[in-house]
């Protein structure tokens, strides 16, 4: 099985190719809002490893959460590979990586929400007040005192992000039946909320 996975839901981005059972190439880099400037000369490179005659069977893309702009460049990315390779392409869930046990994942997800993924996968987003009531550990991938200084004192793991390796573990983790199903639904970011549409402050015409 020979695996292509991009990883872009974070400013800590990150691509690599799994071939057979092991990894031969592997790139990471950080960006705030420009994934694409980096993203195409670790493809080219990781299509340039690709082992003479063989193929990439399957293209894992990180679905989120996170930065929605930064999901789209890789789900773009990865559409014009298997458009051209024939691979098959999957959005995984970027978190998936990161749970573990009873611990809550957490991230800002702005305008006064904290995104959350519980224990059994749900992904919900919680006031402060909310979350500060949770009592389940809590990892996040927000930076060192980011949560505490909210009122938040269960955080056991802090500054943590998904990487592209992560997704490929996820899913040679998973069951054939969990993989017929996200191969079955199409790839797109998961939406932890509806899109804020910011009004114009003037009319088109005036601009």
């Amino acid at each position: 099985m020979n695996i292509l996975a991009i990883e872009t839901s974070t400013p800590a981005a990150s691509l690599c190719l799994f071939c057979g059972d092991e990894f031969v190439f592997s790139s990471c880099w950080q960006s705030e809002r420009n994934h694409d400037a980096h993203l195409f000369p670790a493809l080219q490179q990781a299509m340039d490893t690709l082992p003479h005659g063989s193929v990439i069977d399957y293209i894992l893309v990180g679905a989120g959460p996170g930065s929605y702009g930064g999901v789209r460049v890789g789900l773009a990315a990865g559409v014009g590979i298997a458009t051209v390779t024939g691979a098959r392409l999957v959005s995984v869930e970027s978190w998936e990586q990161l749970a573990q046990g009873e611990a809550c994942v957490v991230a800002d997800a702005r305008r006064g929400g904290w995104t959350v993924r519980f224990p059994d996968a749900r992904i919900e987003v919680l006031t402060t007040e909310e979350l500060q009531g949770l009592s389940n550990p809590v990892f996040t991938v927000e930076q060192a005192g980011v949560l505490q200084s909210r009122g938040i004192q269960r955080v056991e793991r802090e500054g943590l992000a998904p990487d592209a390796e992560g997704l490929v573990h996820t899913w040679l983790d998973m069951d054939e039946k969990m993989r017929a199903s996200l191969l079955s639904r199409p790839a797109e970011p998961i939406y932890v909320r509806p899109p804020h549409i910011t009004k114009a402050t003037r009319k088109p015409w005036e601009i």
